[in-house]
Parts: structure tokens; C-alpha cells; sequence
């Protein structure tokens, strides 16, 4: 088969990393860094849904955009068949025959499997954005990075634990992130979020935490380097340490919006970033 990575391949590695049948797991992913692979990303999808069963479920992150500095359009609501910008897996995902998706406006979930349903039910416009994250603590769930440890760190029950701590109030003006979206009964409305999460690029420094308490296992998937968590033990793990240092999350990214232009406690950090900006854009206007 060339250079392909194989779906029996991939069930090993699923297997060797801890993942077993009956598991609830919520997956991100960076394709490419797996290999080469016959069927693109219904090969990975695949040998999840071969390694947990019919007793497991297998869910993503099928979030999709919001609009801050810049009015949505109304002619381009959020519907069940609206894109996601979370990545081949998921958008593999959503066209997977029995997939379900929950209807949140902005931070949808992909699941497919057993508790499909279950994990995606009732999480629309009202609802806090991440309250599928706690139906997969109950289910003691695992979460998985493919090949994105350190591209995209860190696991979505950190955004939860801000949540669950209030740290969402610090944010500056979150329901200037809106979109529209389509309801039920197929009228359009706008949505405006109110609980923003924080900057996920500091996520990676949960990792060496989640090695001193013993959770986080490791190896390769394909070529992908991937670590594999509890759900229930890291999010116990973010929010004791969120509890004690609100700011443990801020990365390190001067020109970061999130951490230096919309957090209330940083709020000082605003005129510096605004200056920083400036000196970007005339420095890329210089180059030109």
C-alpha cells in the first residue's frame, strides 16, 4: 500500500495509547501529521469507531465562526450543516451517517456513537457553551490530541473550568461576539455570546500538572505525536490551579487580542498592545 498508513495500524496505536471499547472520547486533530492515509480522515474516524465499539462514542469539537469588530451576516446563519473551522475530523465527522450535532450558535459538538444523542442534546443558544465538555466528565471520557500537542494545546475542559470558576466576567464585552443562526421553526436571529473563553495558547502549561498526577499517556498514532487525558481528572486539575492563579492562562503572545485587549485584569496591557499593533503594521507597510 505505498507509504499509507493502514486502519489496522491505527487501531494498534489507539489501543497501545489507552483507548478501549465502550470509551467516550472527544478527539482534535491534525491530519497530516498521521501520514498518509487511504480514505483521508474517514480512515482515522474509522478506527476510533472500530476501537470503542458500538457500547463507545466519538466526539469533536464542530465549532464555527462569530463575528467581534464586524457585523454578521444575517444571509449566512448558523445552521446543522454549517461549516466547521475545527478541522478535517470533525467536518468528516458531520457528514458521518448518524452523527449527531448539538445547535449552539458558535460551539457546536460533533458525537457519533451511543451516547450521541445524550451529549448533544439541549445545547443551543441559551446554553453555556461548553456544557457538552460536562456530559463527557460524567461519562468519565478520555480527550485525545493527534498531532497537535503542541499546534493547538491543551483540552477543551479548561475552558470549562474558567466557566465553572466565573473567570468568563473578565472578559471585555464578549457579546460583541455574535452571529446569526437559525432556529427550530427556521427564523433567523441573532446571537450574542456570553461566555467568551480565553486564549487556548497557553493550554500546553496543564501539561507537566497533568504528568506529576499520573493521567497523561503518550505515543504515536500513525507519525502523530498524541497524548491522551481523563476528562474528569484534568478538569479537576485546570480548576484547582485556575482557583489559585486566574492568570495561569495567559500566553506569552505580545500581540495575543485576547490576552492583552479583552481581559478586564489586563485591562492596562491595552495601550502597549495597541502601540505594538501599530508598529507591526507599519513595519509590514515598510516592507512592501
Amino acid at each position: 500500500m505505498g507509504n499509507y498508513v493502514s486502519k489496522e495500524a491505527l487501531i494498534c496505536d489507539i489501543r497501545k495509547l489507552g483507548i478501549s471499547c465502550g470509551d467516550v472520547v472527544l478527539i482534535r486533530a491534525a491530519l497530516s501529521a498521521v501520514g498518509k492515509l487511504q480514505n483521508g480522515p474517514l480512515t482515522l474516524i474509522e478506527a476510533f469507531l472500530d476501537v470503542i465499539g458500538i457500547e463507545g462514542t466519538l466526539v469533536s469539537l464542530s465549532f464555527t465562526n462569530s463575528f467581534c469588530l464586524k457585523r454578521p451576516d444575517p444571509n449566512k446563519p448558523f445552521r446543522f450543516d454549517t461549516p466547521t473551522y475545527a478541522g478535517a475530523i470533525p467536518r468528516s465527522m458531520l457528514k458521518y451517517p448518524g452523527a449527531e450535532r448539538s445547535r449552539h450558535p458558535t460551539c457546536s459538538y460533533v458525537a457519533i456513537g451511543k451516547y450521541s444523542k445524550f451529549i448533544t442534546k439541549d445545547h443551543g443558544p441559551e446554553s453555556p457553551a461548553y456544557e457538552p465538555i460536562r456530559k463527557i466528565i460524567i461519562l468519565n471520557g478520555k480527550m485525545i490530541l493527534v498531532g497537535c500537542v503542541s499546534s493547538s494545546p491543551g483540552f477543551t475542559t479548561t475552558h470549562l473550568a474558567e466557566y465553572d470558576l466565573g473567570l468568563y466576567k473578565r472578559i471585555i464585552f464578549p457579546s460583541r461576539n455574535s452571529v446569526y443562526y437559525e432556529d427550530n421553526q427556521g427564523s433567523v436571529k441573532l446571537f450574542k455570546r456570553k461566555d467568551l473563553g480565553f486564549c487556548s495558547n497557553s493550554f500546553y502549561k496543564f501539561y507537566s500538572y497533568y504528568v506529576k498526577a499520573g493521567i497523561l499517556r503518550s505515543g504515536l498514532i500513525g507519525y502523530a505525536y498524541s497524548i491522551l487525558v481523563p476528562a474528569k481528572e484534568a478538569y479537576s486539575i485546570e480548576k484547582q490551579i485556575l482557583s489559585k492563579n486566574p492568570k495561569f492562562n495567559v500566553c506569552d503572545d505580545p500581540l495575543c487580542f485576547l490576552c492583552n485587549a479583552r481581559r478586564w485584569d489586563r485591562f492596562y496591557k491595552i495601550p502597549i498592545y495597541i502601540i505594538r499593533r501599530l508598529l507591526k503594521i507599519l513595519s509590514e507597510v515598510s516592507q512592501k
